[in-house]
């Protein structure tokens, strides 16, 4: 008599250490595995629908990311982006053309960077066991706390927001920098009431806002981006690696 009970066998993968080091999730999940490009994930990236839609990434991390226990829309963006970049690096090779200009002659010119090659970012924050983070800011002298939202999140909020510039019109203006600020700020000198947190965060000095949002952009765990290369007039190009349709399309 056949066995017909069906063996899964997981496909060729690679364990990806995530930047954030889990530090920020309540699972403290610190890797995923994450299988390698395929040539039927190519169906994925050139679907007329997932490209119109914007879900590309969505799609393909769904697939790639092998572990059952996190959703690849739960992950922060940095985390997300390593990800990316290791399937790019495994898929299309590690060398990525970028297009630059020179400083000196504003001349365009192509340099090759090796993405493989590209430091994690330095994690210089001490959440508490919920994944928050504490920040005095600089005007007002409030002690915030605030955690860092997820891609998903993120992607729901200018969804919000640009729901609501459509409904009022050409005259809108957008509110995704204090959405932001509310999703990410979750208690006020001990007060972690919703409402209060939003109308705190509606009357926050200019200074505190921009500041608060550089702190948490600097300590946003991820990649570091930062390129310095030598142009070819001998000036150096110092900026951050610029991600165009050539990162996941390279021969398009």
């Amino acid at each position: 008599m056949e066995n017909s009970e069906q063996v899964y066998f997981e496909p060729a993968h690679d364990v990806i250490s995530l930047p954030s080091k889990g530090m920020f999730y309540k699972n403290k999940k610190d890797s995923v595995k994450v299988a390698y490009m395929t040539a039927s994930d190519e169906n994925i990236l050139t679907s007329p629908n997932l490209l119109q839609s914007g879900k590309v990434l969505d799609v393909l991390l769904e697939k790639k990311i092998l572990d059952k226990d996190i959703k690849a829309g739960d992950l922060l963006p940095g985390d997300r982006n390593a990800i990316v970049f290791f399937l790019r690096a495994t898929g299309y090779g590690e060398i990525y053309p970028v297009e630059l200009e020179d400083p000196r002659t504003g001349e365009t010119f192509v340099e090759d960077i090796d993405i493989s090659a590209l430091p994690t970012k330095e994690i210089n924050l001490a959440p508490d066991e919920n994944g928050e983070c504490s920040y005095v800011l600089p005007k007002s002298g409030k002690t915030v706390k605030f955690r860092f939202i997820s891609s998903e999140e993120d992607e729901k909020l200018i969804k919000a927001d640009q729901m609501r510039s459509k409904k009022l019109g050409s005259n809108s203006i957008s509110q995704i920098m204090t959405l932001r600020l509310q999703n990410q700020i979750t208690e006020v000198d001990g007060i972690r009431d919703k409402s209060a947190i939003t109308q705190f965060v509606d009357s926050m000095s200019p200074m505190d806002s921009s500041q608060f949002r550089k702190h948490v952009s600097d300590n946003e765990p991820g990649l570091d981006l930062t390129i310095n290369v030598l142009a070819p007039s001998g000036e150096f190009f110092f900026g951050e690696l610029p991600i165009t349709s050539k990162f996941l399309w390279p021969y398009v």
